[in-house]
């Protein structure tokens, strides 16, 4: 019932006006029976016959030697596997006797898969869905899938006025760590690289070195990873290098969480508890604390706070850090904000601060220059989650190189 159905559905399709472009999508192709069997569809197909240039000789020719059949992978009908069973002429020129295949515009050289389908492969690999999901919904094989992948080359990119640099987590190539690279005002990743050491990145900002470009970068926002600041201070001199201030910002967070841990850490189990449930209050800026008729933060964060000095104090600590960095300021008071902070947290004798105080302390440069400035890694950490899907999806990839080029294509 069900092959009834689908053949008088394309049968249907085929006697409207235009039923080629409607089913095929080919033009100047012949649709001469179609047969629909054990969940796939066979369509017979040929060109209509026409004068051929002889490729030996150049002698215009219609003369046909005999007819092959070519199978050909195509794109599914009805979510069906299809094949183009296509009747192929073979002429032969009078001028030499050359023997050659009529032309087509819908196979590619060589292949058993029409254009249109390794088209649909390359569109498909914009997505987030692994190669074997995009395999088994195209009923073809994930080598064929990459193929497709491999045959993509991005081109190296041009360097953006505003330059973002992150790692993210990756398995590929036994590395730990990738980093990638980000055009902040434009809001797209520029290149992904294999590791974040000194050696791949001076490498990388090498194939600039003969053009105009790296004089185009005019900020850069990184995290506190040592390795791109000496790196970018020596190719960029002239770029503004600031901090994310969500990087900024989790130092004062680590700090306080491990302030937490100790003191809760004296505590009978049922508090322990309590504790631990309720720590994302602390975390949060006082005016984000939630009141309704289910719960009161403000209650549950003084209970948190009323006998224990030293949590007490981290936590204010990092309110006034957080109400710091979401003031406006010029260079002269942030300084001014930034020392005192620090002053306060020394003051404080917190062992916990003592190595935010010092990142504080190396990083102060980079650090007030983001509290000029409007831009943030924000972009560059949503590229970050995007591309968590696409490795998950894969269950991690191994070839680097694959890895980029899915990332890449993915935010085009």
């Amino acid at each position: 019932m069900e092959l009834t159905e689908n053949h008088e559905r394309i049968k249907q399709l085929m006697s409207q006006q235009n039923s080629i472009t409607s089913i095929l999508e080919l033009k100047d192709v012949q649709i001469t029976h179609i047969e629909s069997l054990n969940q796939e569809n066979y369509i017979h197909i040929e060109i209509p016959k026409k004068l051929h240039h002889c490729p030996n000789c150049k002698h215009l020719t219609d003369t046909i030697h005999d007819y092959r059949i070519q199978i050909i992978l195509d794109v599914p009908l009805y979510s069906k596997k299809t094949y183009l069973i296509y009747r192929k002429r073979r002429y032969r020129c009078p001028g030499c006797g050359k023997r050659f295949f009529e032309k087509n515009k819908f196979l590619p050289r060589y292949a058993h898969t029409t254009n249109r389908l390794y088209l649909r492969l390359f569109q498909e690999l914009h997505s987030v869905s692994s190669q074997k999901t995009i395999a088994q919904h195209y009923f073809t094989s994930t080598m064929r899938v990459r193929r497709v992948l491999d045959a993509i080359k991005p081109p190296l990119p041009q360097l953006p006025e505003v330059l973002g640099m992150d790692e993210f987590k990756g398995n590929s190539n036994k590395t730990k760590y990738h980093c990638i690279l980000t055009d902040l005002s434009k809001h797209k990743p520029i290149d992904i690289l294999a590791n974040r050491t000194e050696a791949t990145l001076i490498n990388h900002f090498k194939k600039y070195q003969y053009t105009d470009q790296l004089k185009n970068v005019k900020v850069i926002v990184i995290d506190m990873w040592r390795s791109y600041y000496c790196v970018l201070r020596k190719i960029f001199p002239n770029a503004v290098i600031l901090i994310d201030r969500f990087h900024m910002v989790r130092q004062v967070m680590w700090s306080l969480e491990n302030v937490r841990k100790r003191v809760q850490k004296e505590m009978p189990k049922s508090l322990r508890i309590y504790f631990k449930h309720s720590r994302k209050v602390l975390l949060k800026h006082a005016s984000k604390l939630i009141v309704n008729d289910h719960i009161n933060e403000y209650l549950i964060r003084d209970r948190l706070l009323r006998y224990l000095p030293d949590l007490k104090t981290a936590y204010l600590l990092k309110e006034e850090l957080l109400d710091l960095v979401h003031a406006t300021h010029t260079f002269d008071s942030a300084h001014s904000c930034l020392n005192d902070w620090i002053q306060k947290a020394k003051a404080s004798e917190i062992p916990e601060f003592h190595s935010c105080i010092r990142a504080y302390q190396n990083w102060k440069g980079p650090i007030l220059n983001s509290f000029t400035s409007s831009y943030s890694n924000g972009f560059t950490e949503g590229c970050n989650n995007k591309i968590k899907v696409i490795k998950r999806n894969a269950f991690g990839f191994r070839n680097f190189d694959r890895f980029r080029t899915r990332i890449l294509i993915n935010f085009v």
